[in-house]
């Protein structure tokens, strides 16, 4: 084989290598996991703790919604999409809603709300998605991960701000101090503490780390991990809340 064949062949493989890679990556790149089991994953590494309660809410602002009636559209388009939930409306001086339940098995609970603001002479609409549950076992995770992406996909138009939360339970045999547990899941996110609120029973961390990709800015701090630690005193439950970017249930 001469040099210049020797060479067309070394490129063309060069390239083909190049378009391998590229086709071959971009599944894995574009598909990453959803924030809520990065957490879960995280969590069940330590078997010193139970998950109790998880929760994920999708939100997104319709910016084409200019009225009540252009809410009751998007109402309209979602019912299409979901011809089996059950729609109830509320309305007052200030706000309209429409919200519906997508499910309620026992495993999960599923809701999707339609909002809108009658102050103002241009309406603010939100479409918001709810999903929560008590058990997130792996054999469960990997079928609602799927369930809860098509649901995203189906419903929002653009892309939607996602809040993820889990709550468990520390069920260390010795207790252990509130800073211990919260440097402890520090460490578990790679996360650096950014600011935090002490009390004798209970403590709330904000943190950032790089494993997730939202994050809110509020007074000039960027942050986008936050942990909620409860104690019930000597011989108690200590209890945790994890969220992204921020902790969105009660804790």
């Amino acid at each position: 084989m001469n040099k210049k064949r020797r060479a067309f062949y070394l490129v063309l493989m060069i390239l083909v290598g190049l378009a391998a890679v590229t086709i071959g990556n971009k599944p894995i790149i574009a598909k990453k996991q959803l924030d809520l089991f990065i957490i879960n994953g995280i969590i069940k590494k330590d078997q010193n703790i139970n998950v109790t309660e998880w929760s994920l809410h999708a939100r997104e602002k319709m910016g084409n919604v200019k009225s009540l009636s252009d809410a009751k559209a998007v109402k309209a388009d979602l019912q299409e999409k979901f011809p089996a939930a059950k729609w109830t409306e509320a309305e007052t001086d200030s706000a309209w809603q429409a919200k519906a339940v997508l499910a309620a098995d026992g495993y999960k609970e599923e809701s999707l709300t339609v909002t809108a603001s009658l102050t103002t002479q241009t309406s603010q609409s939100y479409v918001i998605y709810e999903v929560k549950g008590k058990e997130l076992s792996d054999q469960f995770s990997k079928k609602l991960e799927k369930d809860i992406e098509e649901k995203v996909s189906a419903i929002f138009r653009g892309k939607p701000t996602i809040f993820s939360c889990i709550k468990g339970e520390f069920n260390d045999k010795m207790s252990k101090s509130l800073p211990y547990y919260v440097n402890h899941l520090l460490d578990a996110f790679q996360a650096k503490q950014i600011e935090a609120l002490e009390e004798a029973d209970f403590v709330s961390t904000s943190a950032m780390t790089s494993i997730f990709d939202e994050k809110i800015q509020e007074n000039d701090k960027v942050m986008n991990l936050q942990l909620g630690i409860r104690t019930q005193g000597m011989g108690g439950k200590t209890t945790f809340v994890v969220g992204t970017p921020i902790i969105t249930i009660e804790y």
